[in-house]
């Protein structure tokens, strides 16, 4: 089968990145502004401030659109976790989701978030959160792992 990757990004996750991306490029025409009209120290301090701001928000939306699931012929690997992230489908005997769609004003977000349980084959159950996605992601996730075991 052919490498494929899903991409895992939760609708609020996409757009707070996008609402911080837009403040930064509009902080950096202010800047600029700024800069032009009335040149002094605390222009270029600001400038110099909002570039580096605008090189983490670059970093923080590539690492946030890198998250998901990449599947190759013989394993699937989670990019969004740091380690044990790599399982092999021959040893996954089964794939669960747990979805809360439950309405509440008692939950907080961890009570809200997308799980995918692996049952692997020496009994050791792995669950793995996946953050606030949707239904349709969680659905396409199992669909996909089922589909290559």
């Amino acid at each position: 089968m052919k490498e494929k990757f899903l991409r895992i990004l939760s609708p609020m996750t996409l757009s707070v990145i996008a609402f911080l991306d837009l403040a930064c490029i509009c902080y950096a025409v202010f800047a600029i502004k700024k800069l032009i009209d009335f040149p002094s120290a605390n222009a270029i301090f600001f400038f110099a401030c909002d570039v580096i701001a605008i090189i983490v928000a670059v970093l923080v939306t590539k690492e946030s659109l890198s998250n998901g699931i990449r599947f190759y012929d013989d394993e699937l690997e989670f990019t969004m976790l740091d380690n044990n992230n790599i399982y092999a489908y021959s040893d996954i005997v089964s794939v669960e989701t747990k979805k809360d769609t439950k309405a509440s004003f008692t939950k907080n977000f961890i009570d809200r978030q997308s799980k995918i349980i692996l049952t692997l084959k020496d009994k050791r159950v792995i669950t793995i959160d996946i953050g606030l996605t949707t239904k349709g992601t969680l659905e396409k996730c199992r669909d996909e792992i089922e589909s290559r075991l």
